[in-house]
């Protein structure tokens, strides 16, 4: 875990974004204002729900054949940066598109864009050697991270020791043996997306099932069940809470975070909460296939927080094997770092969304 605090979440792109508006106050035709808006807005309309694709292809980019709802994002930001060239944060938005499509390649040639117009960006210099370690080539992680030092020493130093905590976690095998924990401790278990009649599906059927026994071999810790994602009315977190009463873990030890829609949203959430609610341990409970991320996500937002509890994870296997869920492909090891990143202080887009 790393001690040193990372720049505040969204200060940095806070930063981008002030530097996008001034610099570009007369590099665009205000006539050019109202279509940007149009195209920020569908970006993240499509980022968040989705939406008709043909119909976005025939009334917002005449001409351009969209492929899905995140192409959808990607050509609403890379539109925007055409008609506003000074927008380095349109730039990372279209870059954390092509990353959500697992367009590396198309990433990192956005980064040096960036770059090519910044070349003090630390922020997609980072994301370079970032890209780099995804891809495991050592090589070029070791000349990114040399081009980062020369940028902020400092701040390249702790991102070499998150990135060196990271790649520690998806080496490590997944543990799937409860067991009784020593001092105060908090059981956390990540929600997964309800059916559309609001009822669990069997990855948080399978979570549930060894919060459940965490709750039991340790009785006298807080669980702290997390989703806010509704579905017919009812949340993640509503369903979990409800499922573990019916099996007689008191309601008064139960804490519900349903306030966010995503990992890195309940992993910041769940560290605030442990702030107010403090433990030695905590015990994360999710899928093997989700536990990497979820772990780093927590560890760095603990981190930043400012609290030392130890992290245990327990997984709920949903691999054929234990051998099996060991290995962390490379689509995997993407949402790691991408969840990571955007917990360190790199929004995904800048001023709209961390």
């Amino acid at each position: 875990m790393i001690a040193k605090r990372l720049a505040p979440i969204g200060a940095l792109s806070a930063i981008v974004l002030a530097i996008g508006l001034a610099s570009s106050a007369a590099a665009f035709d205000p006539a050019d204002a109202g279509r940007i808006q149009t195209l920020v807005d569908t970006g993240m309309r499509y980022y968040w729900t989705g939406g008709d694709v043909k119909k976005a292809e025939a009334e917002i980019f005449k001409g351009i054949t969209l492929h899905g709802r995140y192409d959808v994002v990607e050509q609403s930001f890379a539109e925007a940066a055409r008609l506003a060239p000074e927008r380095l944060d349109f730039l990372f938005a279209v870059a954390s598109s092509q990353i959500l499509q697992k367009k590396t390649a198309e990433a990192a040639a956005t980064y040096r864009a960036i770059l090519a117009k910044d070349p003090n960006s630390f922020e997609a210099q980072a994301w370079l050697e970032a890209l780099a370690r995804i891809g495991n080539d050592g090589a070029l992680a070791s000349l990114s991270h040399q081009s980062l030092a020369g940028m902020d020493g400092e701040r390249a130093e702790t991102y070499r020791r998150l990135f060196a905590r990271v790649e520690q976690i998806i080496a490590d095998k997944p543990n799937a043996e409860v067991t009784e924990v020593a001092g105060k401790t908090s059981i956390v278990v990540l929600g997964y997306a309800l059916a559309k009649d609001g009822t669990a599906e069997k990855p948080l059927l399978d979570r549930l099932d060894v919060a459940l026994e965490a709750a039991r071999a340790n009785p006298a810790a807080r669980v702290m069940v997390t989703g806010g994602q509704p579905q017919a009315g009812v949340t993640e977190g509503d369903v979990m809470m409800k499922w573990l009463v019916d099996r007689g873990i008191d309601r008064d030890r139960i804490l519900i975070e349903d306030k966010s829609k995503d990992t890195v949203g309940n992993m910041l959430n769940v560290a605030n909460l442990l702030r107010r609610h403090t433990a030695d341990t905590v015990i994360l409970v999710t899928s093997s296939s989700h536990m990497r991320r979820a772990r780093a996500v927590l560890e760095e937002a603990l981190s930043q927080t400012g609290i030392s509890a130890a992290v245990l994870p327990v997984v709920a296997l949903d691999a054929p094997s234990m051998e099996e869920a060991a290995k962390a492909s490379t689509d995997e090891r993407l949402v790691v770092y991408r969840d990571l990143m955007r917990v360190s202080g790199l929004w995904a887009y800048p001023g709209l969304q961390q």
